[in-house]
């Protein structure tokens, strides 16, 4: 149990449900400017925590990720599993260390959550939800406030923004809510690195 919890932290897994999606407002700031600059981070790093809660259950534990064009490395570390998850993936396929489990191995994340847990995660479209982006080759149905994503559905997760950074270009989320079914995942993000601006941008907890 605590290795599937583990996993599902690591991978930030969201939820379904509905909504009425509404229009961005044109203008300065507006939804496509948004879009055309949060794409354009193709290096970057986040600070921040991140909780889980199931119909029986609630953890948290340290955040840190850090994607690179072609390679990316998610560290889990706090209460939750006493050292958390190492998570190491490449266009090679992806290595998970859990402290305390083991090492394993698979040619893509979701080929090894299928065999460990017997379900599979999008992990790749879930590096443009926590910048505030659809992932791309999915339908997608969304919401805005002052032309932002406040709510997206796709692949049959719903993920909630609640907050975005004031500082930076562009100021990305820092408030994200994941659902699907009883699961819930909270992620606060205390500190953006973006690489391709030379710039990061912070705020405490």
């Amino acid at each position: 149990m605590r290795l599937g919890c583990t996993l599902m932290l690591a991978l930030i897994l969201a939820g379904c449900s509905t909504f009425k999606p509404q229009t961005p407002m044109p203008g300065s700031g507006s939804w496509e400017d948004y879009q055309r600059r949060a794409l354009a981070l193709e290096t970057w790093a986040l600070d921040g925590k991140i909780g889980i809660r199931t119909g029986q259950d609630s953890h948290s534990a340290r955040l840190q990720w850090q994607q690179r064009p072609g390679d990316y490395r998610i560290l889990i570390s706090g209460p939750l599993g006493q050292g958390g998850a190492l998570i190491e993936g490449s266009d090679q396929g992806v290595i998970i260390d859990v402290a305390g489990e083991g090492r394993y191995r698979a040619s893509s994340p979701e080929g090894l959550l299928q065999e460990l847990l017997g379900w599979s995660f999008p992990v790749q479209q879930a590096t443009y939800w926590v910048r505030g982006l659809p992932a791309p080759g999915l339908p997608y149905s969304p919401g805005f406030r002052e032309n932002r994503l406040e709510t997206l559905e796709q692949g049959g997760w719903l993920i909630h923004y609640s907050g975005y950074s004031q500082q930076g270009d562009p100021g990305l989320p820092e408030r994200i809510r994941l659902r699907r079914a009883d699961l819930t995942i909270t992620v606060i993000i205390k500190d953006w690195e973006l690489s391709s601006a030379t710039e990061s941008q912070s705020k405490p907890l």
